[in-house]
């Protein structure tokens, strides 16, 4: 089967087609027909090795973790898939023709969802989850402040805490201020032109997908007893001492803990798909390059 293959880390000119065996699923797995891959900062990061000391790979690796496609094997005792239904869900080595996904990742597509669409969803959605509810524990009326609100992440966080009818207030640049606004949130802060030491409102709940300078400023914008949750990076050490009981979160596990209740959320309509673009197979190095370098709305999708 095709497959793409890094043998080092590196830029994405590392990315190199190659053929391979088809996967042998375990007993607790199913084997897919990949049809389109999600693409997460996280794959250039591992790629360019900027992850090496906590998560080092072996080479050659297969990247990718995010899947859509069709079931081609079940084990006998999974009565809930078929062979021949459409599922999404999180799977190692996803940049492939064949997959194996744990039987407990995979969730049947809508009907009216396409494969590059589905594969736009495990990995945002989980991540934004457990950040807002698993951790955070948002309520009703809350406020809650979520950097990037144009990211991944982003989007499918500001839907979630809509869903859960939370005060949100989101950053983005200027040409992204409507399109926040169109997901649910409630206030947005241009960050071109209001720096966060400018902000007099305070959060509940604060998620940073940025880190460095914006993690730091952000543990001031917390209440009392506030939390601060990061997906990028540990800055605590350079946090003020507060009188307050403010909590910090390093969220590195938060891919997990998963939840039915997002796929729940999702075939309610809560949750949708936002695609910034979709690239072939062939062009893996191209949608490296612009998940790193570009200004994404949504998700890159890689189509095989």
């Amino acid at each position: 089967m095709k497959a793409i293959q890094i043998k080092q880390y590196g830029n994405a000119d590392v990315l190199e087609i190659t053929q391979i065996p088809e996967p042998t699923p375990s007993t607790d797995q199913l084997l897919i027909e990949n049809k389109a891959i999600g693409i997460n900062p996280f794959d250039w990061k591992l790629r360019n090795g900027l992850f090496q000391d906590l998560f080092p790979l072996e080479f050659p690796n297969i990247l990718g973790f995010e899947i859509a496609g069709v079931v081609k094997q079940v084990p006998a005792h999974v009565k809930n898939i078929r062979v021949g239904d459409r599922v999404y869900g999180k799977a190692d080595h996803a940049y492939a023709k064949f997959v194996s996904m744990d039987v407990s990742q995979a969730h049947h597509i809508p009907e009216s969802m396409s494969f590059e669409q589905a594969a736009a969803l495990p990995t945002n959605t989980q991540v934004a989850y457990n950040v807002l509810v698993t951790l955070g524990k948002l309520k009703k009326g809350q406020k809650v402040l979520i950097h990037a609100g144009a990211g991944g992440v982003g989007i499918a966080a500001i839907q979630i805490a809509k869903y859960l009818g939370a005060d949100i207030t989101t950053t983005v640049s200027p040409k992204k201020i409507e399109f926040v606004k169109s997901l649910g949130a409630n206030h947005v802060i241009d960050y071109t032109n209001t720096s966060l030491d400018q902000i007099q409102e305070r959060y509940d709940l604060i998620l940073d997908s940025i880190g460095a300078k914006t993690q730091i400023e952000s543990w001031e914008l917390l209440k009392q007893q506030g939390l601060l949750v990061s997906l990028l990076g540990d800055e605590s050490a350079h946090f003020s001492k507060s009188k307050f009981d403010r909590k910090f979160i390093f969220a590195v596990d938060v891919l997990e803990n998963h939840s039915d209740e997002i796929h729940d959320l999702i075939l309610g309509g809560h949750i949708q798909p936002i695609i910034d673009e979709v690239f072939e197979f062939h062009d893996m190095a191209k949608a490296h390059n612009k998940s790193e370098f570009g200004h994404v709305t949504g998700k890159i999708i890689v189509k095989i």
